[in-house]
């Protein structure tokens, strides 16, 4: 998931990822279909991605507007650790 957040604080960085753990934790419908992973800022482009693990980009979506955190687009990843690829 992708994010446009001019101006934003290393403080509401930490409250997106505070109020995003607790939509997920309060979402009693998802039964561990969706979790969220990690975020990474890009301070010089105002631009955050944010990894999720789920079943559905539906269940990602409707996290993310229950929390409400305004993203630009979810797309599907591919993530991949370089220890892992020398092996």
């Amino acid at each position: 998931m992708e994010r446009n957040l001019p101006g934003l604080t290393q403080t509401q960085l930490a409250d997106i990822h505070w109020a995003l753990l607790q939509t997920i934790e309060r979402s009693t419908g998802h039964n561990g279909q969706v979790s969220y992973v990690r975020s990474t800022f890009l301070p010089g482009q105002s631009r955050c991605i944010c990894i999720f693990e789920s079943t559905s980009r539906e269940l990602v979506r409707q996290v993310n507007e229950t929390a409400p955190v305004p993203f630009t687009r979810i797309e599907p990843a591919l993530d991949f650790n370089f220890e892992e690829v020398r092996q």
